[in-house]
Parts: C-alpha cells; structure tokens; sequence
C-alpha cells in the first residue's frame, strides 16, 4: 500500500458512553472504506473533551508525517469547540486545515428525515430539532437553519431546542408542543452518537426521540463533502 500522504482527522467531542464512543471508530472505519480507491489519505480520531487523542495532539503529530493535515469535526453545528478547540489545534501548523461543523446541511437533513421514518413518525406530528447547543450565537443560528432544512425536506414544521447553554431547552419545547391534544410530540435528535445528550433527550418527556445519526450515508458523505472542500 502506498504511503499516506495526505490525513483526515475526524474530531469528536468526545463521551463516557462505550456505545456513544464505538460510533467514532465506526465513522473512521466507513469514511476510510470510502476512500479506499485513495490509498494515500490516512483517516483516525481525535477529540475535543472528555477522551483523548486530543486534536491539537493528533495534529502535531501527524504534521511531521503527511504532507496535509485536515481535521474534520463531528460536529453538527458551530460552536466554541470547533470555532476555538479544532481552529486553535491546526493554526500552528501552515499543512493542516480544519472544515466547518458538519452542518447546516441538506444531507443532514436527509439524514434526520430518515430517522423520523425509522421511528414511525408522521407529518401530523409535532417534530423538534433537537441540538446540543451552545453559548456561541452562530451555533444557535446554525442550528435554526438545520431546522428549516429538515422542514423542507420532511413537508411540515419542526421546532428547534437545545440541551444546553440556548433555549428554548427541550423539555421546555416538547411542553409547548402538547397544546394539541392526542398530538405526539418527536424528537429528531441532532447528534452523533449516544451519551449524556441522548439521555437528557430520553428524559425529556417526548413520545418518540429518534436515533443519533451515527453512520448514516449521509453523514459519511458529508464528511466526504468538507474533507474534499480543501486544499
């Protein structure tokens, strides 16, 4: 096999869920399956809290062994941790890159679409975006445009919330949403992998929470989709 030339470093936030954290490694095993047909890109992990390889460690190392270095957040909207952690890990180094969040995008809203059905959910319901969130205002807005999309593609309204830091929270948004009698409310949940927000989603008294997005297509092929975005 020829040697790596070029690496993509898919950066998670990080969690204490084995099961949250098995869906990094299988990311990097889809995302490398993908560009098999290109032998010399090198696809790991890293991770912005929580786990290690941290990012700016992972970078530091692989600037001294590729020739280009790009850092891939999975991350689905832009807050502090990819505008600051991820940006602050590649700066230092003229060969190494980092993309935006994974979203606003259509191929996440597809994804969530797909979630919705799996789940039995129709467009009679009353549908939540639901993000992690964050004190920094273009995650909010980010997250707001991820909403709109989803709408579009799924032909009725969906609400947005936040787990943390925004509001409206979840719980808080679920209650406004029974005013409708015999109306269930779903969560389509804006996340990787299941961890502390997944459970807080759980909890949040909705009929129905959808799958994190995993290993979607969609999610693989956004990931394609930025890493082919540099350079």
């Amino acid at each position: 096999m020829p040697e790596a030339r070029r690496a993509l470093v898919l950066t998670a936030h990080g969690t204490a869920s084995p099961a949250g954290r098995q869906v990094v490694l299988d990311l990097v095993a889809a995302v490398q399956q993908a560009l098999q047909q290109r032998a010399t890109v090198l696809v790991t992990d890293a991770y912005v809290d929580v786990q290690t390889p941290e990012v700016a460690d992972v970078v530091a190392d692989l600037v001294t062994r590729v020739d280009d270095v790009v850092v891939v957040p999975l991350l689905f909207c832009g807050g502090y941790h990819v505008r600051v952690d991820v940006a602050r890990a590649v700066e230092p180094f003229a060969s190494a890159h980092s993309t935006g969040a994974l979203g606003p995008s259509p191929l996440i809203a597809d994804a969530l679409a797909m979630r919705l059905r799996e789940a039995g959910v129709t467009q009679d319901e009353a549908v939540v975006l639901a993000a992690a969130g964050s004190s920094r205002v273009e995650a909010t807005t980010d997250a707001r445009t991820q909403a709109r999309m989803l709408a579009e593609v799924w032909g009725a309204d969906v609400d947005v919330a936040f787990g943390s830091a925004a509001t409206p929270s979840v719980p808080d948004a679920v209650n406004a949403l029974r005013e409708r009698p015999g109306r269930r409310v779903a969560i389509a949940s804006l996340l990787l992998g299941e961890g502390h927000f997944h459970d807080k989603l759980i909890a949040s008294g909705a009929d129905v929470v959808t799958a994190p997005l995993g290993t979607a297509t969609q999610v693989v092929e956004q990931i394609l989709t930025r890493f082919d975005g540099v350079g």
